[in-house]
């Protein structure tokens, strides 16, 4: 029985960027009106030193999906240098923010001779698939389970509605 979880925590909700180079006398009102020019945004939190509570030259913002976040990442990282600061600002992706974001399902319980075709062709009918990789062992040796990650969340929910628990992969005849 292929069994499939999702790893994504969340669809496209906010999603949080690393801003460094920021000059430690900006407000977050400041940086907030600054993001606005380029993109949308919810919030700027400014990194604070835990003792003296002063800027550390660095903030969080928090934008409403991915792609004003990319936005905001194409118009500033390299690219804008704000008075005072020594260098331009970079704009990343926060830790673990690409990855929160992928659409990605974990299938366990694959037969150990299932080909990548066979997986495909049983998922593929849910969605769009971008990548998948069965896991192997040092002898290239099915592990019995396997990554996908779909174009949409709704794909991967929908994959996981129909096949979680219900679908016994057959090889051969899925």
């Amino acid at each position: 029985m292929a069994e499939a979880k999702e790893e994504s925590k969340s669809s496209e909700e906010s999603v949080k960027l690393f801003v460094g180079q920021v000059p430690k006398h900006m407000t977050e009102s400041e940086l907030l009106a600054m993001f606005k020019e380029f993109a949308l945004v919810d919030e700027v939190n400014i990194i604070k030193d835990k003792a003296t509570r002063s800027s550390r030259g660095c903030c969080f913002v928090i934008c409403p999906s991915r792609e004003e976040a990319d936005k905001a990442v194409n118009a500033c990282h390299n690219k804008k240098t704000l008075p005072g600061a020594s260098s331009p600002l970079q704009v990343k992706y926060a830790d673990g923010e690409l990855e929160r974001l992928e659409h990605k399902l974990f299938i366990g319980m694959l037969p150990k001779n299932v080909s990548e075709v066979e997986v495909s062709a049983l998922f593929s009918k849910f969605g769009t698939i971008k990548d998948l990789q069965i896991l192997r062992g040092s002898q290239q040796t099915s592990k019995g389970c396997a990554f996908l990650k779909y174009e949409t969340k709704e794909q991967a929910l929908a994959a996981l509605e129909a096949i979680n628990g219900k679908h016994k992969m057959e090889v051969g005849g899925y």
